[in-house]
């Protein structure tokens, strides 16, 4: 799902990333901020929504929205 500057990507089930919740990534959430800065952020199935929600909110803040 790709909208935005904000893709999210299923987690490598080999990896050993973490939700800040503690529960293993089930998602990474790829942003294009400003001035080509990226982020990778490691998210569980349910705090998806939440952070793709949250980082959209930033982004059209940040754009005049």
């Amino acid at each position: 799902m790709a909208t935005s500057g904000v893709t999210v990507l299923p987690a490598d089930p080999d990896s050993s990333r973490t939700c800040p919740c503690g529960d293993p990534a089930d998602f990474v959430v790829q942003t294009l901020w400003f001035r080509g800065r990226r982020s990778n952020d490691a998210v569980c199935d349910y705090h998806l929504q939440a952070v793709v929600g949250g980082i959209k909110s930033e982004l059209a803040k940040r754009n005049g929205g």
